[in-house]
C-alpha cells in the first residue's frame, strides 16, 4: 500500500518546513520506504494522488512550506544504484534525479497556472542555494509556498 506523509523539520535557520514523503508504507514498522519503485503502471494515478494532498496540507498548514526531493536525488545514491543497476549506465546514472524530475515535469507543464495560487523555489546545485524556479532549469528539490 502506498502512503504520503509530510514529517516537518527544521532548517539551520530554525525555520519550520515539512517534507513531503511519499512511498510503500510497513505495516510492521509503520514506516514508509521511499526507495522501492514498483513499476506497476500506475505511475500517473499515484502521482496525482500524491499532488491531490497538497491543497489539504497547506489548509491544515498556513504559511509552511513543502519540501520535495526524490530518495534518487540524495549523494549516495548514484553509488548505490551502480552497485545494483543493471544498465551499466556510463558516466552520469540515468536513475539518478529521475523522481524530482517527474515533480519538476509537472510544474513545467502547469507552471503558468500553479503560479496562481503558489510560489515555487528550486535547489540549484551549482549555486548549493535555493532560487526562484524557472520552468526547464534542473534541480534536485523544490520549495512550495502557499500564496496568501
Amino acid at each position: 500500500m502506498k502512503a504520503v506523509q509530510y514529517s516537518r523539520f527544521e532548517t539551520q535557520n530554525g525555520v519550520a518546513i515539512y517534507n513531503l514523503g511519499f512511498g510503500d508504507y510497513n505495516f510492521e514498522t509503520k514506516d514508509i520506504c521511499d526507495k522501492e519503485n514498483s513499476n506497476n503502471g500506475d505511475m500517473r494515478n499515484v502521482f496525482n494522488t500524491v499532488l491531490g494532498t497538497v491543497p489539504k496540507f497547506f489548509e491544515d498548514n498556513p504559511g509552511f512550506p513543502i519540501y520535495v526531493q526524490g530518495s534518487d536525488s540524495s549523494e549516495s545514491f548514484e553509488e548505490e544504484c551502480r552497485n545494483a543497476c543493471s544498465k551499466n549506465c556510463y558516466g552520469t546514472c540515468k536513475n539518478k534525479n529521475r523522481r524530482i524530475r517527474t515533480y519538476t515535469y509537472f510544474v513545467d507543464k502547469y507552471f503558468k497556472e500553479l503560479s496562481k495560487e503558489y510560489i515555487f523555489f528550486g535547489f540549484d546545485e551549482e549555486e548549493n542555494n535555493f532560487v526562484q524556479y524557472v520552468p526547464k532549469n534542473k534541480y534536485i528539490a523544490v520549495l512550495v509556498y502557499k500564496k496568501k
